[in-house]
């Protein structure tokens, strides 16, 4: 496919951590970020289902944007960036993304 998004071309808009509301996290993901940020993992997270025996999802902030989404000045970080998901790891990861990604990033 072309017009990959590497770490050469991401503009920091932040456009891939801002309404993505389903961010499934793993067991490893999960003690990753608990590990990371001191918090336990109730606290950045909803379940996926009536209860967290049934999964977790990374949770959002009110505007859709990731729990852990950063701005400065218009710039965008990740707070977590050291114990990130692996779908934010390899994102984008499918067609839909790399054409959102492409779509929406600061040119």
């Amino acid at each position: 496919m072309e017009n990959k998004i590497s770490s050469l071309t991401c503009q920091n808009c932040g456009i891939c951590c801002r309404n993505f509301p389903f961010v499934e996290l793993n067991e490893r993901e999960l003690t990753a970020l608990e590990n990371f940020t001191k918090m336990p993992r109730e606290q950045f997270t909803d379940p996926m289902g009536p209860t967290y025996a049934d999964g977790h999802f990374l949770k959002t902030k009110e505007n859709g944007d990731c729990l852990f989404l950063k701005e400065d000045n218009g710039f965008f970080s990740c707070g977590v960036y050291e114990a990130r998901a692996d779908i934010c790891r390899n994102y984008p990861v499918n067609e839909h993304h790399w054409k959102w990604c492409n779509e929406n990033r600061v040119k």
